[in-house]
């Protein structure tokens, strides 16, 4: 096999240390530079001169968890001089037979690199990886907000309050009202109640009363506090980081209005789906299909002797995964739309499981050919491309 490159890199990220090698020549048997590197900010410094003064300009490292972004960016702030920059999925390393030692990896590495037989892991531009990393901590912190709403009303049941049985939100401003008040006295007279409730709730006032008819002591109203409090500072915390993603953004409105357009998908939504898929993913994915496979919507192809194995869908990126069947979840409840008229149409058949993952995968597809072509959704032409 002849090499198509006369000079390449191969770098083996761990979390303290980085096993660099280089292989230089066009020959059978390349001149081997090897050296290592800790991955502290001033080593990979070096690291990047390292590779400067090698005259080395192209470069694969194998991704390890997110070990690999300090090493990407460092190496990225001299982007300039570097031709190819492949973060390289570990799967598919190790389907590619060869050697497993810290040392060999990176000379295996840039051996493959070498003779073309590695494919580039999809990585986005800085802001969008700031971006991604916003939203994925924005979704973490809606979870610890809803296991804390979940403490509460198990706390509310554990002592005699059915608060839950006659609001359907607990923490709505009625329901928040008659917590503040039970954390700060303890019980709940018929006034409390009275003036806590608001006026346009339907349930009546003297079922509101049946259901908080009780008291809690001094160490309960101190826990009651307690978990009030997780749940402001949990939503603080989450509008906090929901204002910083929209300021970040503030260059891709267009990209925002875009995604924004189609049916089930608001706000918080389309920006958790461009800090995954980032602005521009024609440039990323050669085809929606493509794009979809990564993101683990697309049907795996286990097949062998005509029978068909499985048909489960693969692992890809979880997170694009979880929001856009969410999204799928809202679209199908939107009457008149070419969602909802196909998820009913077929859920029967294929179950509402399956119905709802093709449902994500058509909205995906259609985020797709919205950005390639900078236009706004239009349902007739939806129909055509989803």
């Amino acid at each position: 096999m002849q090499a198509l490159l006369e000079c390449c890199c191969g770098i083996d990220v761990h979390r303290d240390m980085v096993e660099v090698c280089i292989l230089k020549g066009l020959s059978d048997e390349p001149q081997i530079i090897r050296s290592q590197f800790k991955t502290t900010k001033s080593e990979l410094v070096k690291l990047a001169d390292f590779l400067f003064c090698n005259d080395c300009f192209h470069i694969s490292m194998e991704s390890t968890g997110v070990y690999w972004r300090p090493v990407y960016e460092a190496i990225e702030d001299h982007s300039q001089y570097y031709e190819n920059m492949f973060v390289v999925n570990a799967h598919h390393m190790r389907n590619l037979p060869g050697r497993k030692s810290d040392v060999k990896d990176a000379e295996w590495i840039a051996t493959l690199m070498r003779y073309g037989l590695l494919e580039a892991s999809f990585v986005p531009d800085r802001i969008i990886r700031d971006l991604r990393e916003f939203s994925r901590f924005h979704k973490s912190l809606v979870g610890e907000r809803t296991r804390h709403i979940n403490r509460l009303e198990k706390f509310l049941q554990t002592h005699g309050f059915k608060l839950s049985s006659v609001m359907s939100n607990i923490i709505c401003v009625s329901g928040r009202n008659l917590l503040n008040t039970l954390a700060q006295n303890g019980t709940l007279s018929s006034e409390d109640v009275l003036s806590a409730v608001d006026k346009r709730l339907r349930t009546p006032i003297d079922e509101i009363e049946a259901s908080v008819c009780g008291s809690i002591n001094e160490p309960e109203k101190f826990l009651l506090n307690l978990i009030l409090k997780k749940i402001d500072d949990a939503q603080s915390d989450i509008n906090s980081i929901l204002a910083k993603m929209q300021s970040l953004t503030s260059s891709f409105e267009n990209e925002l209005s875009i995604i924004d357009s189609i049916p089930g998908i608001d706000k918080v939504a389309a920006l958790t789906i461009l800090g995954e898929i980032g602005n521009t993913p024609n440039t990323s994915f050669d085809s929606s299909e493509k794009l979809v496979s990564w993101a683990g919507l697309s049907p795996r192809n286990d097949e062998s002797a005509g029978k068909i194995k499985s048909r489960k869908t693969l692992h890809g990126n979880p997170y694009i995964k979880s929001i856009l069947c969410q999204v799928a979840w809202s679209a199908v409840r939107s009457r008149n739309s070419h969602f909802h008229n196909w998820f009913w149409s077929h859920q029967g058949k294929l179950g509402r499981k399956k119905a709802i993952i093709a449902v994500a995968r058509k909205i995906l597809k259609l985020i797709f050919k919205l950005l390639s072509c900078n236009e706004l959704y239009d349902p007739e032409k939806a129909m055509l491309v989803a």
